[in-house]
């Protein structure tokens, strides 16, 4: 989960953004980054609300995205898919399931993939006081050994529950505000939120269960790297098969599984969205596009223009322009 410590100082925060770095600069900390992996004009809208000591918060994008990086480690952080039936999502490479899983709690980095459409919700909980709650639940179980875990998944009955009572506060912040900002309201919702979260854990949670990288997310791992290094170098499928020792059918499948695109595809996506980083930290006096494209492999001027406007829905230009006509 990507989320600004200063924004906690607000009780409630309704933004829009069409442009994944701004998004990212907003809410980005540390070495969090998100990039768009699908096509088209970008459309993300967030919800931040504060009630007492806690954060509730909703976010959602039209496009794919993936976002890693580190998380707030003064919080505890319980996520869930938001909208069910909106395709594939992954934290650290494993697929979570919308019915079931609560997951990034465990404080370390965050890899976490969406398709598009997807919306997920978070549970923002100081440290100190989701032991407290855990303490008087006599949730002892709730350890240091269970939150170095991902994810738990809980009863499709006992998530529900979670949702629909998220659901009632994500309404009043977006209806009646004021509400939410009275005393009694506050304390009603820690009171009764906290313990609802906590006892619908299971009280035997499996550690085996829990998302550890499996070979082929190693694999994928490695094919990122490799590609990370090649951007302004030719890099064939054969070639990235041969640094690896995979065969080109295993890593195509696990491309397709967890991005939904092939690994060639994966390759241009991820120099695409680089490249349109460096547009807007360039001065245009210094480069043109058509070398700041070659040095990220894009030798076809014109083709290059095309797929950078499938992309993102605007020209490189267009972005330079856009970029150096509001400073």
């Amino acid at each position: 989960m990507f989320f600004n410590a200063h924004l906690l100082n607000q009780q409630i925060t309704s933004l829009s953004f069409t442009d994944m770095d701004r998004f990212t600069e907003f809410f980005g900390y540390g070495g969090m980054q998100i990039i768009q992996l699908t096509t088209g004009l970008l459309q993300c809208e967030f919800l931040s609300i504060q009630i007492g000591e806690l954060h509730f918060i909703r976010q959602k994008a039209n496009q794919g995205t993936q976002a890693w990086g580190e998380k707030l480690n003064k919080y505890r952080n319980f996520t869930m898919v938001w909208f069910e039936n909106k395709g594939e999502f992954y934290s650290l490479r494993h697929p979570i399931n919308p019915r079931r899983t609560i997951f990034g709690f465990n404080g370390g980095e965050s890899d976490f993939i969406t398709s598009q459409g997807g919306a997920i919700a978070a549970i923002l909980i100081p440290v100190k006081t989701f032991h407290a709650y855990a303490d008087q639940l006599q949730r002892h179980d709730l350890d240091d050994c269970f939150l170095s875990q991902n994810h738990v998944n809980l009863l499709p009955t006992g998530l529900k529950e979670i949702k629909d009572y998220l659901k009632e506060i994500f309404w009043l912040a977006e209806h009646q505000p004021s509400y939410l900002q009275q005393d009694h309201v506050v304390d009603l919702v820690t009171n009764d939120f906290l313990p609802l979260l906590i006892s619908k854990i299971p009280t035997k949670w499996n550690s085996k269960a829990s998302l550890k990288p499996s070979r082929r997310a190693r694999l994928i791992a490695q094919a990122e790297q490799e590609m990370l290094a090649s951007f302004e170098k030719p890099l064939t499928l054969k070639q990235l098969t041969q640094k690896l020792g995979s065969s080109s059918s295993a890593l195509s499948y696990g491309f397709k599984e967890l991005f939904g695109m092939s690994p060639m595809r994966y390759l241009k996506v991820r120099r695409l969205n680089a490249l349109r980083q460096r547009l807007k930290a360039s001065d245009p006096e210094d480069f043109t596009i058509t070398m700041l494209a070659n040095q990220f492999g894009f030798w076809s001027a014109g083709h290059f223009a095309r797929d950078y406007k499938d992309m993102f829905g605007e020209l490189p230009s267009e972005t330079l322009r856009n970029t150096y006509g509001k400073i």
